[in-house]
């Protein structure tokens, strides 16, 4: 540009650079103006974007953070981001070219697996309805094995509950035999790539109440197999505890959108909780942006039909399973105490919110404050999550997370 004087109309001063540049050269991000050397266009929605914020995908696409974040995948393997649709296999995200380089698809029991992972379909059909063998004496079952659930216990609501509960053990012969022996029809026990030694515990579907008053061999089995066998879960890098809750226990829709907006509008209290921050249950999925860049709070992809969502698998409730909604931010814990209290926040939770109206959520009754009151008021329903309280109100956690939240 040269030194004579130009209007605003026509001329703009870079927020980056600091340039002069002609009002064609403009490219608008929110309210801030940059050049072309500063900025660019997303390939996906077309908006403004600063270079910082810009994400490659599809190998030479340049994406914004928000479309990079909500519709894109990385896939584990050649450790690039993709669009479209993603293969898991045993819960790692291929993208097409690894999938056909580095897994197979197995015709008799209907699913996918890496290469060095071999599928034992020819052992015939398992227990429950599983399809595969067990790798380990007989007892741990593959990743992909789903036995017809047992149901235990009733409500009016049809709410149940089940739970994952990974944990790590150097004695895993001895621990798994004990473990399978010990909780035939109640639980069984699964491989996870994500443990380096050591099985998943997952649950047949039980009533809150079943797992309170009812369920004395399954805790003393969690017991045995920390005092015991040395079995961990807490003070691991890989160890989680996700909790499952019957879709059809809730009223309507309504009364799930409002049980999700709960867990999201505490976020930070409900890390406290949990114990952990991880990229596996992140909290950020529920945020848009509208035309100034301004983060809105927003669920609408998260509630609804699962195979229609567009909320990822990776988020601190996962909605696309079929029959279940999934409570994925628990750090794992072999103290069964810790692990009813889980059950107790899930479970009060789904009360909490079912009888809740538009009035109610106008009036803020979706904050923490608000459920703990009902918590305390409670506490005979839920006495290991009302035991834990005062310990979430004390624990610190940094505004980043809150931000990020």
């Amino acid at each position: 540009m040269n030194e004579h004087a130009y209007c605003t109309d026509c001329v703009f001063v870079c927020e980056d650079c600091s340039d002069v540049r002609d009002s064609e050269q403009r490219i608008s991000v929110g309210v801030m103006s940059y050049c072309e050397d500063c900025a660019s266009y997303c390939q996906r929605c077309e908006d403004g974007m600063d270079n910082d914020s810009s994400r490659t995908v599809d190998r030479n696409e340049s994406w914004c953070e928000y479309c990079y974040e909500n519709y894109s995948y990385y896939c584990d393997s050649c450790n690039e981001s993709y669009s479209g649709d993603c293969t898991y296999v045993q819960d790692t995200p291929y993208c097409e070219r690894c999938y056909e380089d580095e897994c197979y698809w197995c015709e008799d029991c209907d699913e996918s697996y890496p290469n060095d992972n071999r599928c034992d379909c020819n052992d015939g059909e398992g227990r429950n309805g599983c399809c595969r063998g067990s790798r380990t004496s007989g007892t741990i079952h593959d990743y992909s094995c789903k036995p017809s659930p047992i149901f235990k216990g009733s409500n009016k609501h049809g709410m149940y509950l089940g739970f994952e509960l990974e944990t790590e053990t150097q004695a895993v012969e001895g621990a798994a035999r004990f473990a399978s022996a010990n909780l035939d029809g109640v639980a069984y026990l699964k491989h996870d790539g994500s443990i380096g030694s050591g099985f998943e515990i997952v649950t047949h579907p039980h009533t809150h109440t079943e797992y309170r008053e009812n369920s004395k061999l399954l805790w003393n089995t969690i017991d045995k197999l920390r005092t015991d066998y040395g079995a961990r879960s807490w003070d691991t890098d890989t160890c989680g505890l996700h909790i499952h809750l019957s879709r059809s226990g809730f009223s309507s829709g309504a009364h799930l959108h409002r049980f999700i907006a709960l867990v999201y509008h505490n976020a930070p209290q409900m890390m406290k909780f949990a114990g952990r921050k991880t990229r596996f249950a992140r909290f950020n999925d529920v945020y848009t942006f509208d035309e100034y860049d301004r983060p809105v709070f927003s669920i609408k992809h998260k509630t609804g039909n699962p195979s229609r969502v567009s909320s990822e698998r990776y988020s601190a409730v996962n909605t696309q399973n079929t029959n279940t909604i999934e409570l994925r931010f628990f750090r794992g814990t072999m103290n069964t105490s810790g692990v009813l209290s889980a059950l107790d926040l899930a479970q009060a939770m789904v009360e909490y919110t079912r009888e809740l109206r538009l009035d109610d959520v106008k009036l803020g009754m979706l904050s923490w404050d608000w459920f703990a009151d009902y918590v305390a008021s409670n506490n005979g329903l839920y006495p290991d999550l009302y035991s834990r309280l005062d310990k979430i109100e004390a624990t610190d956690i940094h505004n980043k997370i809150q931000a990020d939240a």
